[in-house]
């Protein structure tokens, strides 16, 4: 019985911590990097685990240690570290006033009841995007590449799922002609010389820092050449990690808009 609450603490303790980097991550609009999550809720679960075997490891100083591990192996590579302490720190918080309160109301503590308290921490602390028009709308966004500057508006679509497969990191898309100044002359050069052929071929010539993003609409599926600029604002905002997709023709997604977002973005 204790090997079998053991395995199931763990399993748990990874769970909730790779679910609360990952909406801390969300919320500060930060890089969520699969493995790194992953990595930094496996810590965490062994800490717990070492936690109930060893006492002591659950001192203060044990606590503290353990949540800057998990923080900068998490988000150690992203800008505005502190923001996203204090936004996990805060999830946190929510979820164990949200656990006390279910086992209070059982009687007792469970796993069920532990489940039960991260689904209602996570539903508390989705209530900002719910309200805050997030979703959709008209964005201003201003690409920088080096020394080059590119800004647009962009719709909000909640039906562009458009991410780099190998990242597994969100795109926009734009036409290829709006996102030409953003691009070395050299590159500009290769673009315009290859308008028409496929996009592997195109990728051939283009060389490193392009990559192909496959997508699907009603209408099909292909792909598309991206790149990443080295800032994207959305709104003012720094979004990191977007990638820029070229659709070859213009996009006409309406309210004077030449670009497309993800909904998530």
């Amino acid at each position: 019985m204790r090997v079998l609450y053991l395995d199931s603490l763990l399993f748990f303790e990874l769970v909730s911590d790779v679910t609360l980097l990952w909406a801390a991550g969300k919320l500060c609009q930060a890089r969520r990097r699969k493995l790194h999550l992953l990595a930094a809720a496996s810590l965490g679960a062994i800490y717990a685990l070492l936690s109930v075997l060893w006492p002591p490891a659950a001192s203060l100083p044990g606590k503290v240690l353990s949540l800057a591990v998990m923080l900068l192996t998490a988000y150690g590579k992203e800008k505005g570290l502190w923001r996203l302490s204090l936004a996990f720190l805060a999830m946190c918080a929510v979820y164990a006033g949200a656990a006390s309160a279910v086992i209070w109301t059982a009687g007792k503590a469970s796993l069920r009841a532990l489940v039960f308290a991260l689904g209602i921490s996570l539903g508390i602390c989705a209530l900002p995007f719910r309200f805050s028009g997030r979703r959709g709308g008209v964005v201003r966004l201003r690409l920088v590449r080096g020394s080059r500057s590119v800004e647009l508006n962009a719709l909000r679509d909640t039906g562009n799922r458009l991410r780099e497969p190998l990242s597994g990191d969100p795109a926009l898309i734009a036409a290829e002609a709006d996102l030409l100044p953003l691009l070395e002359p050299e590159v500009q050069s290769r673009l315009l010389a290859t308008a028409g052929l496929p996009a592997p071929e195109r990728l051939t010539v283009l060389g490193a820092g392009f990559r192909l993003l496959p997508y699907r609409t009603l209408e099909g599926g292909g792909l598309l050449l991206a790149f990443r600029p080295d800032q994207v604002f959305v709104d003012g905002t720094l979004c990191p990690g977007l990638w820029a997709a070229l659709s070859p023709g213009p996009l006409h997604p309406g309210d004077g808009c030449a670009a497309l977002l993800g909904s998530d973005e």
